[in-house]
């Protein structure tokens, strides 16, 4: 359960403001909200309101901050190579109609290299293409069970806006057989009159699109983070889960920073 909430953590907070120098930690307590359909595919959602800690460090080799806890392998000015983590929220069947009486889909945590490569800079924008790569395992009663591979090329662009730090990223998600199957597969056992037998493919996810915007005022962070997916053309929109091809996820995120250190590092 520990594990399930620190990965839910970190799937909630968002990362600080951008600022030419920046400390090399910091610390502090906030309260994020989200809100996301259950899955991609699915016509139902839910609303996650938590505490949360707010935790962010820049080494340079491990750093932390909304993404996740990223490992630095390769940097240099214009190509990175780096671990990250992902993942999606635990799903109960029960409050899913299009699921009803199929086992609940688990805390899923993916982790991967990500190669990024800086395709333009200067004092307002930054513009780089990412490569991520990441495999996907459970975090529930099949604990660390591997369910597949997925992958996410997209073009992400920060821009500075007075105070205000903006990230869009625009791209397609690909996955093979056994991490759709974990979310589209309908076996035997679960098969009703308006859900029939079904097998994943691996192929196309969807397209994605994300923006979102996050600043610091004072001791105070502010971010907030917009999700968009469009399974149009999917591998698996036969799938009899899939009830809607627009996914939306929203996430609201507020801390207070109680210290930071005085050590500071280079954007």
């Amino acid at each position: 359960m520990k594990i399930k909430i620190f990965f839910l953590l970190l799937m909630l907070l968002n990362s600080i403001c951008y600022a030419e120098q920046r400390p090399l930690w910091e610390l502090g307590v906030g309260l994020g909200s989200l809100y996301n359909q259950h899955y991609l595919g699915a016509d139902q959602s839910s609303v996650f309101v938590l505490p949360l800690p707010y935790f962010i460090y820049r080494g340079k080799v491990l750093s932390a901050d909304r993404s996740g806890i990223k490992g630095i392998i390769f940097d240099s000015e214009k190509l990175d190579l780096r671990i990250g983590l992902g993942g999606s929220l635990p799903v109960n069947s029960k409050d899913s109609d299009a699921r009803e009486g199929m086992a609940d889909l688990d805390l899923l945590a993916e982790i991967g290299p990500t190669l990024q490569y800086q395709l333009y800079k200067n004092d307002k924008y930054l513009l780089r293409a990412d490569f991520p790569v990441r495999a996907a395992f459970t975090l529930g009663d099949k604990f660390l069970r591997h369910q597949g591979w997925t992958t996410n090329p997209r073009l992400h662009l920060d821009t500075k806006m007075k105070h205000w730090l903006v990230t869009t990223t625009l791209g397609v998600v690909y996955s093979d057989s056994r991490y759709h199957g974990y979310i589209y597969n309908v076996e035997g056992s679960d098969v009703r009159g308006n859900r029939p037998f079904y097998k994943a493919e691996s192929g196309f996810t969807g397209s994605r699109f994300s923006i979102g915007a996050k600043r610091r005022a004072g001791p105070y962070f502010y971010g907030v983070n917009l999700r968009y997916y469009n399974l149009s053309g999917a591998a698996n929109a036969n799938s009899p889960l899939i009830k809607s091809s627009d996914y939306l996820g929203v996430s609201l995120y507020i801390a207070r920073i109680l210290g930071e250190s005085k050590n500071q590092v280079a954007n």
